[in-house]
């Protein structure tokens, strides 16, 4: 199988569960020692796991509380807060995932490590690769209409 990640994608979890978030993660999130970070799986499409820092939580929360009244806003709000984990960032810039939502996550040992601009995605190396070819004809079809 081919090798679709660089070193900067791809991460482990330490002996203790901890993973390294990335350098250019931590700095355009500003994240810094003793932050707080929210962390969310989505266990509906991938799974994979959702990390945001207070501010992001706080405006995804407000974007939750602007959909239209219903179930499916209640269940939202429930499973928002029933899956929700908070972790602090340690000197060395690292998170402990504990071992529920790692399972919950399918997340084995090497995971990669993603950017999204309002929050970061961990997945499975495995899961990422299964969803290679559809995120490169995302890519493609979004790319060819910019240009």
């Amino acid at each position: 199988m081919k090798n679709y990640f660089n070193e900067k994608n791809l991460h482990s979890f330490d002996s203790k569960g901890r993973i390294l978030l990335p350098k250019e993660i931590r700095a355009h999130f500003e994240v810094k020692k003793g932050d707080i970070l929210y962390m969310i799986p989505n266990i509906a499409d991938g799974p994979y796991l959702e990390i945001r820092t207070e501010d992001l939580w706080n405006r995804y929360r407000a974007s939750l509380r602007r959909q239209e009244s219903g179930e499916k806003k209640k269940h939202s709000f429930r499973i928002a807060e029933m899956l929700k984990e908070t972790v602090t960032v340690d000197g060395q810039g690292r998170i402990l995932i504990p071992q529920g939502i790692r399972d919950a996550c399918e997340l084995g040992q090497t995971v990669a490590v993603v950017n999204m601009d309002i929050y970061v995605e961990v997945w499975s190396k495995g899961q990422m690769e299964l969803k290679y070819e559809e995120m490169v004809r995302a890519f493609k079809e979004l790319n060819d209409r910019m240009f």
